[in-house]
């Protein structure tokens, strides 16, 4: 054999390369062979999720996605809105599978392979995973969203008053409104890519700014009140009282500003009143006086005021104030001026036979100074009444509020 081979060496080297040349090209044809078979076909070791699509074709592996679906469309979205979180399933939201686009990623993955890596896949098994595409019903979508921002959405609350105990003012919480349009867009944009795993997706609305007064949050301390006695039994004029009571309950007045009984209370016929005795709202003067004493009690100016035609039995002589009566015109006003450097608010209210007015301002608005007044009987119908100042205990000063003279007994 060794004679025959050096003989015919050259002979010899022909077959080696030819036996070399028919291994390699059975090897290459079969290698051939492997990659057109997986033409239209998935390579094995593919997966889409958790389902393995290997060997599948094209045809049937849509089928099988959509024979998935139920569990693909039963993942969880969790939406953030407005600091809150709240978490669906993509049937509830109305999406479905988009199995074809889901199956055309992988067709357009393995056509771009080189022949080496489509070897390398086919013959390793590599694995890959591919994410599932979905499709959003737009109109499902925003009706969906409707229902959620009935949920979401909160309304503003301003800035109030909390008279439950006292004074306080309540600062107000800013609201939100959520926006169907935006979060749509922005859902739209997130599914355009295919989507694995957890979904967590940010929604939008606009903040509702809620309206807020920084100067009423310095109100803290009653800084004068006054009370006045009525009988609950004559119920027509009882009424009347505290119609008027609510009508000045809650009047805020700012400083430097005049306070109108009138503004707040009258007309006297408006809404609530009745009629007793000589007309519809007979009565209201009781009120307007205990406004009128809480006003002098606080040390504020006193603008207008007018007496009765005879002495009030609910107050001391000189210290009444009419705003509906004979002797001084009808619908004629009380009024003072708040000079304060802080708002004051009014308290009004009735508790059995006591009509209350409380006035309520910054511990500061008097500056340490309180204040009582005093009537003194002229003689005959006259009465002369004055205002007492005191300031750590000790009077100050002592000015004339009025001379009064009634002209009837």
């Amino acid at each position: 054999m060794m004679k025959w081979i050096k003989k015919n060496k050259r002979s010899f080297v022909i077959i080696v390369i030819l036996i070399f040349l028919i291994i390699f090209l059975c090897l290459v044809g079969y290698n051939l062979y492997l990659v057109k078979k997986f033409d239209n076909q998935v390579y094995n070791n593919t997966y889409v999720d958790r389902f393995d699509l290997t060997n599948y074709d094209f045809s049937h592996a849509e089928k099988k996605i959509n024979i998935c679906s139920e569990y693909l469309l039963s993942k969880k979205v969790t939406f953030k809105i407005n600091g809150n979180s709240y978490t669906y399933t993509l049937k509830d939201l109305g999406f479905s599978v988009d199995s074809k686009k889901t199956i055309e990623q992988i067709e357009k993955y393995q056509d771009k392979l080189s022949f080496s890596d489509r070897l390398l896949i086919i013959n390793k098994g590599i694995k890959k995973k591919f994410n599932v595409y979905y499709s959003v019903d737009e109109d499902k979508l925003s009706e969906f969203f409707a229902g959620v921002k009935v949920s979401v959405d909160k309304t503003a609350m301003d800035g109030h008053f909390d008279t439950s105990d006292g004074v306080k003012y309540v600062e107000g919480t800013d609201g939100f409104s959520f926006s169907i349009p935006m979060s749509i867009e922005i859902v739209k944009d997130y599914f355009l890519d295919p989507v694995g795993g957890n979904i967590s997706i940010d929604l939008v609305g606009d903040k509702v700014p809620a309206n807020n007064n920084d100067s009423y949050a310095s109100i803290d301390t009653m800084t004068s009140s006054f009370v006045t006695k009525f009988d609950t039994w004559v119920t027509a004029r009882a009424t009347n009282l505290r119609v008027a009571l609510s009508y000045i309950n809650g009047a805020i007045i700012e400083p430097g500003e005049v306070f109108s009984y009138y503004k707040y209370a009258g007309p006297y016929n408006k809404a609530g009143y009745v009629f007793y005795y000589e007309f519809v709202g007979n009565g209201v003067c009781q009120i307007a006086t205990t406004t009128y004493n809480a006003a002098l009690l606080g040390g504020l100016e006193i603008v207008k005021r007018y007496p009765h035609a005879k002495k009030s039995v609910y107050v001391a002589g000189g210290l009444d104030a009419t705003v509906a009566s004979y002797s001084s015109g009808w619908n004629v006003d009380m009024q003072w001026k708040n000079t304060y450097k802080y708002p004051i608010y009014i308290k009004a209210y009735a508790v059995g036979g006591e009509a209350h007015v409380e006035f309520w301002s910054n511990s500061n608005a008097k500056e340490g100074k309180t204040y009582t007044t005093e009537s003194v009987w002229l003689g005959g119908r006259g009465y002369k009444t004055y205002l007492h100042t005191f300031k750590d205990g000790v009077e100050i000063d002592k000015s004339l509020i009025a001379t009064t003279w009634y002209s009837e007994d």
